[in-house]
């Protein structure tokens, strides 16, 4: 696990010029960030890493809003130097007691997907629960579908993008469009454009998209797409 000084190491041998954020949007669902991360590179560097979750409870904005401000409240009080996966079950778990003790009361079930992810150095950590998906795409533009069960870890590698998303988006766009979305886009431009091309191929539940990756400039997003020339 990297932080602090030894990440500022690793960025700099490894070539990771651009700088990094992570940007989240959502039409019915929950995201965290809501928008852009508010300081990706202090996040990083911190024991805790740099935290995206999306949450949604049937399509109930407000529910799933308070549900990711649950997790995000659990999740900072667990002890940083705790495992991080072992933090990730832990903050899902504490969010989702409330939840749980209204399904025993009500007739209706209530079962929320939820997928909680943290990047603590070159580290990715993952937990999901219900209709989600994680994929990674590398530099060179290929795309890896991450398998969750429920929870899984990866090592990034320079220039790699991190998306988490509804599976309500990944359902209506294949790969190809996905990885070339987060690929040539900064994560801002890309989560938007992810839920646009949703919408447009007859999406009509909750969407939510969180992408991590390098700020790319326009000269990048046009040269990166060569990857599929």
């Amino acid at each position: 696990m990297f932080g602090g000084r030894r990440f500022d190491q690793f960025r700099l041998r490894l070539g990771w010029q651009a700088s990094w954020s992570a940007f989240g949007s959502a039409v019915g669902a929950a995201v965290f960030p809501a928008g852009p991360h508010p300081d990706a590179r202090a996040a990083l560097n911190s024991p805790r890493g740099l935290l995206m979750a999306i949450a949604d409870v049937q399509g109930e904005p407000s529910a799933g809003q308070r549900l990711i401000e649950q997790i995000t409240k659990a999740y900072e009080e667990v002890p940083p130097d705790v495992d991080r996966l072992i933090a990730l079950r832990a903050a899902l778990d504490k969010a989702s007691r409330p939840i749980q003790s209204r399904a025993q009361t009500d007739e209706a079930t209530v079962r929320p997907s939820v997928v909680i992810a943290a990047i603590v150095g070159n580290q990715w950590y993952g937990i999901a629960a219900g209709a989600v998906r994680c994929y990674c795409i590398q530099a060179s533009g290929r795309i890896d579908a991450i398998r969750m069960e429920p929870t899984a870890q990866r090592k990034l590698e320079p220039e790699d993008s991190m998306l988490i998303c509804t599976s309500s988006l990944s359902e209506k766009l294949d790969e190809y469009d996905i990885a070339l979305s987060v690929y040539s886009r900064a994560p801002q431009s890309a989560a938007q454009h992810l839920l646009k091309m949703a919408k447009e191929k007859g999406a009509r539940e909750a969407l939510g998209a969180v992408v991590f990756g390098p700020q790319r400039s326009l000269v990048t997003s046009i040269f990166g797409r060569s990857f599929n020339r």
